[in-house]
């Protein structure tokens, strides 16, 4: 009997949910990713605690998953388990006059817009970005002159074997980046927000005018994973803002493509799946671009797309 199997049994015993050899393309937004030996849903903290230590008594490494809608996924994502947060952790509540609590495994899309129709404002932004709640903070997501970490009072979160409670002003975070992106040890279950009571029409018209903007600048209902670079923190001989699709089509590489990938020609920050890609295919195009824009412009583009087990 295997350390999977073995390890299946257990969380059989402890009534945790659980599968074994699972597809992973369908839980990403690039639709790309190999069979997993076994793929774990608590429902709630101990469920966590308990997944955690069974796994390391067989020796099992794990990975979280969320919404996978920033993540490049391993062919071969075998010689690890993977924990995706469910129950309890895909709700919200309001918790005070203007506050809610979100669990991690909640929708961002859906639960902004909700909340936002509820007649609260500064989260509309939000309601633009796919996945998981869990991926927002990591990354401290944002667009439209919005970010996350800036509405945030507190992150709940599983380090160590404890329960951890952390208020904004001690977690470090920053553009795309937080603690959490950069150490790669907490399982975050929670956060709680405050917004401000707005005007029904105002958020109704923020949100159409977001999606709206969204829709005709990004290639919408591709499976591709987002912008896969940051915007570098520089500006032209203009003074403006430098661009990583700017850099990326004046390297000349809108459109090109490797297997069944291809820079977006909509917008070649994106890499699109577009006939049955790999995660080789997507990450030969990564290394070129990053080759091909120092190449011209001398500028090393940071990918913002994160990998998930062994690539390529």
């Amino acid at each position: 009997m295997d350390r999977f199997q073995e390890a299946a049994n257990e969380l059989q015993h402890k009534l945790i949910p659980y599968q074994k050899n699972v597809t992973l393309a369908p839980f990403t937004s690039f639709k790309i990713g190999g069979v997993n030996p076994l793929f774990l849903q608590p429902e709630n903290e101990e469920q966590i605690h308990e997944s955690i230590n069974i796994l390391s008594k067989f020796g099992i490494d794990y990975k979280i998953l969320g919404g996978g809608t920033n993540l490049l996924v391993s062919d071969h994502p075998d010689d690890f388990a993977i924990i995706r947060l469910s129950g309890k952790f895909r709700e919200f509540q309001q918790i005070g006059d203007s506050s809610f609590f979100v669990g991690t495994a909640a929708l961002t899309t859906p639960t902004f817009r909700k909340i936002s129709l509820m007649g609260f404002t500064g989260s509309e932004f939000l309601s633009t970005i796919p996945g998981y709640v869990g991926g927002a903070v990591i990354q401290n997501a944002g667009c439209y002159g919005g970010e996350l970490f800036n509405l945030i009072d507190y992150v709940e979160f599983i380090r160590d074997g404890g329960e951890i409670r952390r208020q904004r002003k001690d977690i470090s975070f920053g553009y795309r980046m937080t603690e959490f992106l950069q150490k790669k040890d907490s399982i975050i279950t929670g956060i709680a927000l405050t917004l401000q009571p707005g005007d029904n029409l105002k958020i109704q018209n923020s949100l159409n005018e977001k999606r709206e903007k969204r829709n005709a600048s990004q290639p919408e209902n591709k499976r591709s994973a987002g912008s896969v670079f940051k915007n570098p923190s520089l500006s032209d001989h203009s003074g403006h803002p430098l661009k990583s699709w700017k850099l990326i089509e004046d390297a000349g590489l809108r459109g090109f493509s490797k297997g069944g990938a291809i820079i977006s020609p909509e917008h070649c920050n994106f890499i699109v799946n577009f006939r049955n890609a790999t995660a080789t295919d997507v990450d030969y195009l990564i290394c070129l671009i990053q080759e091909k824009v120092f190449h011209f412009s001398g500028i090393k583009l940071t990918r913002e797309v994160e990998y998930f087990g062994r690539i390529p």
